[in-house]
């Protein structure tokens, strides 16, 4: 039996804790993986003026270090749920370690995450109206480079409608796709 983990990294403002890597860790869960969860993010209340690139500068060191911990190279399977900044940290990740046998499932990436999408075992979910990556640009990035794109229409970069069960539909949608993934 092939030993296999999920690593999560979250967001921003958008902890593990928070419905999108919630319920994929559940069904991570479910599908026996082992889970490893990175709790650099600020909570989601806290405003400050740090940019994007600094928190993505603040917090490698950090990944870094809990990634070499892991010990992934004891995994057959290693699959990396990432949300906004999380992207990024976990391309960058997987490119800084050689770590060859990781698949990636990128939730509303930045711009600062396309230089690591890969087209081998990487998914991109999407709305196509996230402020921080156009929708024509992804469409036109992950088409060149042969990854599936997932996009919502009318969605943001929190991947939610303004009322709650259409909020949780799209909730249950993005799920569907990760259970088909891992």
């Amino acid at each position: 039996m092939s030993k296999k983990i999920a690593v999560f990294f979250p967001g921003r403002r958008y902890s593990v804790d928070c419905p999108l890597l919630y319920f994929a860790d559940f069904v991570c869960s479910m599908k026996g993986y082992d889970r490893a969860f990175l709790h650099y993010a600020r909570h989601r209340e806290e405003k400050n003026n740090t940019t994007i690139p600094e928190d993505i500068e603040n917090a490698k060191d950090y990944v870094m270090a809990t990634i070499q911990a892991k010990e992934l190279e004891n995994y057959d399977d290693i699959v990396f749920v990432s949300k906004s900044v999380g992207t990024v940290m976990a391309g960058y990740a997987r490119e800084e370690l050689k770590i060859k046998n990781v698949r990636n499932i990128y939730l509303t990436p930045l711009p600062q995450t396309l230089p690591y999408i890969e087209n081998t075992g990487s998914i991109v979910i999407a709305g196509t109206e996230d402020r921080f990556l156009d929708k024509g640009t992804l469409k036109d990035f992950c088409d060149n480079k042969g990854v599936k794109l997932y996009q919502f229409e009318g969605l943001g970069h929190s991947m939610e409608t303004d009322n709650v069960r259409g909020s949780l539909d799209i909730i249950g949608k993005v799920q569907d796709i990760i259970e088909g993934f891992v």
